[in-house]
């Protein structure tokens, strides 16, 4: 009977914690989560006139990714925000060395066929290496940095990487 204690608590506690640690909305990101992205970021962020449309969303846990993304050898930060107006998802990039900042999604058409991310409820560093054959056959791209993995799980997922000039989208799986 001691040995199910723990676990008796451990349940109580998790159905009695407020429900907004399942999914945060854009607008509540505390003080402490918006601490723990890179100053620089946050700072290109807001001085960024687009970026003004936006808001950092932490709806998944990492809401933000470090990876060299753009092949430099530089860090970059890779971060979930959200269109103000419509809602729809996206993800700003921070291409550290360029100190520049790229949107894709949120609203912003980028070549992929769509402006949103609608159900990604998941997202990892892909490191540069080797990709392999995608859901729709067509060749698999070369690697100049890291890509963004980025997953519906149980639906489809798909690379988001740089081809050198802008980011691309490599379907995975579907």
């Amino acid at each position: 009977m001691i040995v199910q204690k723990p676990h008796f608590w451990a349940l109580l506690l998790m159905f009695l914690t407020p429900a907004r640690f399942t999914c945060i909305d854009a607008a509540e990101i505390d003080l402490v989560t918006l601490s723990s992205l890179p100053p620089a970021l946050r700072e290109s962020f807001e001085k960024n006139p687009q970026a003004k449309r936006y808001t950092l969303s932490a709806y998944i846990n990492p809401f933000y990714l470090h990876g060299d993304f753009d092949g430099d050898g530089q860090q970059d930060t890779a971060v979930l925000i959200k269109e103000q107006a419509t809602g729809k998802n996206g993800i700003a990039i921070f291409h550290g060395k360029a100190n520049r900042l790229v949107l894709i999604g949120a609203g912003r058409d980028w070549g992929n066929g769509s402006d949103d991310f609608p159900g990604l409820d998941a997202w990892y560093v892909f490191r540069r290496g080797l990709v392999g054959q995608g859901a729709d056959g067509k060749k698999p791209p070369k690697l100049r940095g890291d890509a963004i993995m980025v997953v519906k799980t149980e639906s489809a997922s798909a690379l988001i990487y740089w081809d050198g000039k802008r980011y691309g989208w490599y379907q995975q799986g579907d």
